[in-house]
């Protein structure tokens, strides 16, 4: 797909219970951009061509003249075809903000080469603390293991983190961290919204994001309610009391070193 300079789907991503809501809020408040509900349907097309290019490209190159870089061009706008419609009917550049994109963000860069790519990392301690209070359940009801069980958490938490580590040497990608963003939203906003070429009144706009935020939007978004009011900081730390030494221990063996190397431990 051919995109006019600037005007390229941005996609956010980060572990689910990172602050990826409040990003899309604070994105969504720019006139110029619009980021909806997560539609959660991009990361499964990912997938899918992830698994097409590694299992079955001889055949498609071999018998139907179709190689990598023509799939990708597919793929590419069978997402262009999904996120048109709020393009058109707003007008406006448009964000997608799924948490699970991270994972599959080397995936969209082949896809969208000019795409902004934005993640956002959080303690993995407080991810985990959020995620264990979710009544979340899979497709046959059952409680999902991440909100069952800190270690699995933490792995999703790391994988996360690590695939975002994976584009730190792409131009076009921005990596924030929460904390920041929810001490300093002034200083980090205005990072972000330097990637995405926005000018001052959009800053200020995001800075004051609640009033322009649709808690009922997103009725998949288990932080809306959350996010629709003012930044504040009161969520940082939050395993320092919801987390017992048995789940520390867990979240330790499995994200201990990265925790440390992102210096959160």
């Amino acid at each position: 797909m051919q995109y006019a300079v600037g005007k390229s789907p941005i996609f956010i991503g980060g572990a689910p219970r990172s602050g990826t809501t409040l990003l899309r809020a604070i994105v969504n408040a720019s006139r110029n951009i619009v980021c909806g509900p997560e539609m959660r349907v991009i990361p499964a097309l990912c997938h899918l061509a992830e698994q097409i290019e590694t299992s079955h490209l001889d055949v498609l190159s071999t018998d139907y003249g179709l190689d990598a870089d023509a799939l990708n061009a597919r793929f590419a706008k069978t997402i262009d075809t999904l996120l048109s419609p709020l393009h058109v009917r707003t007008g406006a550049r448009v964000a997608e903000k799924t948490p699970a994109n991270i994972l599959h963000f080397s995936q969209l860069r082949r896809l969208f080469p000019d795409s902004p790519l934005i993640g956002i990392v959080r303690d993995g301690r407080d991810v985990v603390a959020s995620l264990l209070s979710m009544d979340w359940r899979d497709s046959k009801g059952r409680p999902m293991a991440i909100t069952q069980d800190a270690g699995a958490a933490a792995e999703l938490w790391v994988h996360s983190v690590q695939a975002g580590a994976r584009m730190h040497d792409d131009p076009n990608y921005l990596e924030l961290r929460y904390e920041r963003l929810v001490t300093d939203p002034e200083n980090e906003i205005e990072r972000l919204f330097d990637k995405l070429g926005e000018d001052a009144a959009a800053k200020a706009r995001a800075l004051d994001h609640a009033r322009h935020f649709d808690r009922d939007a997103g009725s998949t978004e288990s932080s809306a309610e959350r996010v629709a009011q003012p930044i504040d900081a009161s969520a940082i730390g939050r395993w320092q009391r919801d987390l017992d030494d048995r789940q520390l221990a867990q979240i330790d063996a499995v994200a201990g070193r990265v925790l440390r190397t992102l210096g959160y431990a």
